[in-house]
């Protein structure tokens, strides 16, 4: 598991994502978005990390673990 917390400065990064039939195959997700963010809020989904995180623009999203990387830690 990644050691995200909150009021970390985290970056999108490529992530794979099981697909097909009953998950058979892996497909490489691409980062939907080009910027740095941060973290307010992290929580666990059934062992799956989430992130409330805000972008530059003060527009926030919950994000999981797998599609993002930290950058820096305030």
């Amino acid at each position: 598991m990644k050691d995200i917390t909150v009021g970390d400065i985290v970056k999108f990064v490529p992530y794979y994502a099981s697909s097909g039939m009953q998950g058979g195959s892996l497909k490489l997700q691409m980062p939907k978005y080009e910027c740095l963010a941060l973290v307010y809020k992290t929580y666990m989904v059934r062992g799956v990390g989430h992130a409330h995180i805000m972008f530059p623009s003060r527009k926030k999203k919950v994000i999981g673990f797998a599609g993002i990387e930290t950058v820096c830690r305030l």
